[in-house]
């Protein structure tokens, strides 16, 4: 057995769960459209379209629906119709129940979890139970008590000073007398030199004025 014959769905693509169609529906345009140009150029293509089937075995559904397409065209076109049209339409659907994707997480009052869990929660061993391996009080460094002041060792100063020649240390003798022999010894043989060239030079002198005095050598 063949199905009825549907012209909202064959002529138009409404579908069955669609229908019956509102004015939008019938004009092929998206609801709620105010341009006066879009509805009337729509409605003009959908009555074109019908009219092609009136002359075939489903005259009668053609005609019906272009009387229903120039209804919606005419209440469209007029503003004040138009509003109270689309208020019926908000008026009829249902308001559809806000559901979120999120779902809430069930938190315990009480904590279950075992205290070792936690690290900011100590656990106090009871009598005959044995400390877990790896505890707090296996993995402390102990730590050596701190000296007493007297047992401190002194630690003097190094003089910055000790090690660089001809810098005086605070607490060594000036110059010994060892030193000071040898220091007025080292310029004992050039003073003699020095003398000696001194005193010749003297003597040949002497002996020039001489001969010239004498007249030994003026021939």
């Amino acid at each position: 057995m063949s199905e009825p014959f549907d012209p909202y769905r064959i002529w138009l693509g409404i579908p069955a769960d669609q229908q019956p169609p509102n004015h939008y529906q019938l004009l092929g345009v998206v609801e709620f459209e105010s341009d006066p140009d879009v509805l009337e150029n729509a409605a003009d293509r959908q009555m074109a379209h019908v009219r092609t089937f009136q002359s075939g075995k489903h005259s009668e559904e053609s005609q019906r629906i272009l009387n229903e397409i120039t209804q919606a065209k005419i209440c469209l076109l007029k503003p004040d119709k138009r509003a109270a049209y689309e208020a019926k339409l908000k008026a009829q659907k249902p308001v559809a129940a806000q559901v979120t994707g999120e779902r809430a997480i069930p938190v315990s009052a009480t904590p279950t979890a075992h205290p070792a869990m936690n690290p900011m929660t100590p656990m106090a061993p009871t009598a005959g139970t044995a400390i877990p391996v790896g505890s707090a009080q296996q993995r402390a460094i102990p730590v050596s008590p701190v000296r007493p002041a007297e047992h401190a060792i002194k630690v003097t100063a190094d003089n910055p000073t000790a090690h660089l020649p001809g810098v005086a240390r605070p607490n060594a003798k000036s110059v010994t007398r060892r030193a000071r022999r040898r220091r007025g010894n080292a310029g004992i043989p050039w003073v003699l030199i020095m003398g000696v060239m001194i005193g010749v030079g003297s003597l040949i002198a002497i002996g020039v004025i001489i001969m010239k005095a004498t007249g030994v050598g003026g021939e």
